[in-house]
Formats: C-alpha cells, sequence, structure tokens
C-alpha cells in the first residue's frame, strides 16, 4: 500500500469512528437497552441450548432463560431491602456516634485552621440551603430516571426474548452479508463473539458473587456492623471494570467509620485489599481467560469512552464491544493493524496456564 493510499484509508476510518461515535451518543436511549439484552443472551445461549437438549421447546427454554434473569435481579433486591430494614433499625445508634465524629473532625479544623465549630455550622447550613434549592429539581430527575430503568429493562426483556427464540435467522443474516468464499471466516468471527460477549459477563458476574462472599466473611470476622448488606453493596459495582472497585470500596470504609471506631478502618482495608488481589490474579483470569485478548490500555480507554457516550452502561458494555471490534477487524485482511493494536500484549503468566490446564482436567 502505497503512502497516498495509507492515509486514504486511515481517513476512511478517521471519518467511520467519527460518524460512530455521533450515531452511538444520539441513539444511546435506544442502542443501550439492546447492548444489555445481547450480552445477555449470549451468556444465556448455552442455559437455553441445555434446556433444549433436554427436550424443552425453544419459547419455552427462552421464557425460562428471562425468568432466571429477573428471579436472579429479584434476589439481590430482595438481600439489599432486608439488610436495609436492618440498617434503618440501628440508624439512632448510627447516628449518634456520626455525630461523635462530625464533632471530632470540628474540634481538629478548629485546631488545625482556627475556624469555630459555629463558623463551620454557618458554612454547611449555607451549603444546605443551596443544595435544597434544586432539591425538587432532582427529586423530578430521580423518579424519571427510575421510570425508565423500569422501562429500559422491560424493553432489555423484550429484546432477549427475540434474540433467544430467532438467533438462527440472525446468524444467517450476517452470513447472507458475505460471499459462499467468505462464509467460513464469518462463522468463526460470530462464534468468537459469542463466546466473548457471554465469558465476559459471566466473568464480571461470578467476580461479583466472589467479591460479595469475600467480603460478608472478611467484614464479619473483623466485626464490621451490617457486613451482609455492606458486602453485596460493595460488590455490585466491580461490574464497572477498574473504577468499580474504587467506587465500591467508598460504602464500607464509611461504614467503618461511622459504626465501628477508627481501628475498624485498616481491617476493612486489608479485606478489600486481599479480595481484589485473589479477584484480579487468581478468580479473573480463570474465569474470563484470554478472550477478551484486550489491551490494558484500550481497556481504559474502553471504560473512559463509554462512561463519555453511554454513562455508566457505556463503561459496562464497551469493554466488550472494544474486544468485539478486535475480533472483526483480525478477520478482515485491510484491518489488522487495528486488531494488532487493540490486542492484549502482556503475556499470560505460567502459574495461570498451568492453573487453567488443572481447572480443564478436573471439569473434563
Amino acid at each position: 500500500m502505497t503512502g497516498k493510499n495509507y492515509l486514504s484509508h486511515a481517513t476512511y476510518i478517521a471519518i467511520f469512528t467519527v460518524l460512530a461515535v455521533v450515531i452511538l451518543y444520539y441513539a444511546r436511549l435506544f442502542l443501550i437497552p439492546i447492548g444489555f439484552a445481547i450480552l445477555l443472551s449470549m451468556l444465556l445461549l448455552p442455559v437455553s441450548n441445555w434446556l433444549e437438549n433436554k427436550g424443552v421447546g425453544r419459547i419455552a427454554a427462552t421464557l425460562l432463560c428471562i425468568l432466571l434473569v429477573i428471579v436472579t435481579i429479584a434476589l439481590i433486591l430482595l438481600i439489599i431491602a432486608a439488610q436495609a430494614a436492618n440498617l434503618s433499625e440501628q440508624w439512632p445508634q448510627i447516628q449518634g456516634k456520626l455525630q461523635e465524629m462530625v464533632t471530632q473532625v470540628q474540634q481538629w479544623v478548629q485546631q488545625q485552621f482556627g475556624v469555630a465549630p459555629q463558623e463551620q455550622i454557618k458554612f454547611v447550613q449555607e451549603q444546605i440551603q443551596k443544595f435544597s434549592q434544586s432539591a425538587n429539581q432532582f427529586g423530578t430527575s430521580l423518579l424519571k430516571g427510575s421510570l425508565g430503568l423500569i422501562t429500559s429493562f422491560a424493553l432489555v426483556l423484550l429484546y432477549m426474548f427475540f434474540l433467544l427464540w430467532k438467533r438462527e435467522k440472525y446468524h444467517q443474516f450476517f452470513l447472507k452479508l458475505f460471499s459462499a468464499e467468505h462464509q467460513d471466516n464469518v462463522r468463526v468471527a460470530l462464534r468468537e463473539i459469542t463466546e466473548v460477549a457471554g465469558q465476559y459477563l459471566a466473568g464480571r458476574l461470578f467476580s461479583i458473587l466472589f467479591i460479595t462472599a469475600f467480603y460478608a466473611i472478611g467484614f464479619s470476622i473483623i466485626g464490621l456492623e451490617n457486613a451482609l448488606l455492606v458486602a453485596p453493596i460493595a460488590a455490585l459495582p466491580i461490574l464497572v471494570p477498574y473504577i468499580g472497585a474504587f467506587v465500591g470500596s467508598i460504602f464500607p470504609l464509611v461504614m467503618a467509620l461511622v459504626s465501628g471506631s477508627t481501628g475498624m478502618v485498616v481491617p476493612t482495608v486489608a479485606v478489600m485489599l486481599v479480595a481484589q488481589a485473589i479477584d484480579n490474579n487468581i478468580i479473573e483470569p480463570l474465569v474470563m481467560g484470554a478472550k477478551l485478548n484486550l489491551s490494558p490500555f484500550f481497556t481504559i480507554v474502553a471504560v473512559v469512552s463509554g462512561e463519555l457516550v453511554w454513562g455508566v452502561a457505556g463503561m459496562i458494555l464497551f469493554e466488550p464491544l472494544f474486544a468485539v471490534i478486535r475480533i472483526v477487524c483480525g478477520h478482515v485482511r485491510g484491518l489488522h493493524p487495528y486488531a494488532y493494536l487493540l490486542e492484549n500484549e502482556v503475556a499470560e503468566p505460567n502459574w495461570v496456564k498451568k492453573l487453567k490446564n488443572l481447572f480443564s482436567k478436573g471439569t473434563s
């Protein structure tokens, strides 16, 4: 390829990328539910196939998969609601400890900066007053957001039904886009995309379950109050790569400061660090493996760009989207350099390979 042709090719790629970002942004209300539906459908595809092999009809198997999603989410909400009710009973005690902590902070501020407690209270009241001016607007936005979330969830379930029910039709659609000589390559790409999307979400969910269990046991051992409530709330943000672990750590630290003594902070941090170390170095490599094969740099790019374009949903969906782009580029001759740029350059440790071999032998 000559220099002029290369520049022209790069220009077309840049224009296509810009147009794709514009479409993703302005069509986000339509595309986000479809994105989650596709991801969940690929995750539950083995379940649907297993049910059908057992003699269950396609429609019944699809409805059972959707019911599994609903029951799982309902159980998570039920556990959090039950623990929240327990927390509300202990609120008077927590409120008293919170007041003690506020008093200690006021004394520290007065000693360090010479600001009297009365002036501190006045400043806080002014900030509360400013915040209360937008309270009605915030409440309205929250209500609209909740209704929108319910509507989006219903759309996700509806899309899932049709994606699982008529999955062969969509598979054949992609094959018909290409000539017969390229269809074998397309089949391989579609199989890789299905495996990547399904295993990505399965890995994330398994990590959340592991972190929840580890936090619940660890926080209970060190004596952190409401450990069973803190654990799932701290683990759920892990669905977002990298950033989720930091966001999820805020609630346990606050509970350690409010419901316990300052000496509770160090054990709480230790539990979270150990859990994250095990998850990052053992759980994720074994469960997710190298299926994504995405560079750490572009993983961060995916999270950041996803937040800019689709918000929190983009932070979850853009990592598998980038992995899909890598797969597509790897199967298109002219796009091989972009696949090389996106793929993971960090070699998998030998001990992870050995564990995988042991795991595969144990399950075979």
